[in-house]
């Protein structure tokens, strides 16, 4: 769902960033509050056009929605048991939009230059004590480390099955703490040599 920057000679490459991250931002407002599945259809294929433009590889498309498969599939079979099929695929339709319009953003956009503007936008709250340097490393540690913790978490449920368990477990959820709480640790004190904490 993070996904990574993929350089392209493209339409949608050229869009200024903040222009960009304020099409996504209202965009899946609009998502969000569009509720039946026709409207839905149409931004869907709509989105999957501005792929088209974009050039980008099909190998792209697919591991951004490889997250969708168990999650969506999930809650299209509650919403389809609770509410029937329009209410099912309008769900499916809406997190399908929200993933793929997210996803054509980071892949679209180097991660330096969205972390430059949403810093700036935090920079009129600085004297609400919102330091907007460390803002901009926060988000830049979240796009960096989610994703190398989704795949420690599969790494260890694989280990585990391979031990002899039958199917994945939420057991591996102590070992992963323990696993983010060492890489914190190693973090705060690499950003503290540096002089980090003094920025404002």
């Amino acid at each position: 769902m993070l996904a990574l920057y993929i350089p392209r000679r493209s339409l949608v490459h050229s869009v200024p960033t903040t222009l960009k991250l304020t099409i996504c931002l209202i965009g899946s407002a609009a998502i969000t509050f569009l509720g039946s599945p026709g409207p839905l259809a149409i931004v869907l294929m709509g989105i999957v056009a501005l792929y088209a433009l974009s050039r980008l590889p099909l190998t792209a498309v697919a591991a951004a929605l490889r997250p969708l498969f168990l999650v969506g599939g999930i809650i299209f079979l509650l919403q389809l048991a609770l509410s029937g099929w329009p209410q099912a695929t309008a769900t499916a339709l809406r997190i399908t939009a929200l993933v793929l319009l997210a996803s054509l953003v980071t892949l679209t956009t180097p991660l330096s230059d969205m972390i430059e503007v949403l810093t700036k936008a935090v920079s009129p709250v600085a004297h609400l004590g919102l330091s907007p340097a460390k803002f901009g490393l926060a988000i830049a540690l979240a796009i960096r480390f989610i994703p190398g913790l989704t795949n420690d978490w599969h790494e260890m449920q694989h280990a585990r099955m391979a031990r002899g368990a039958s199917r994945a477990s939420i057991l591996v959820i102590g070992p992963l703490i323990l696993k983010i709480l060492c890489m914190t640790n190693a973090l705060g004190d690499a950003i503290a040599a540096r002089g980090f904490e003094g920025r404002k």
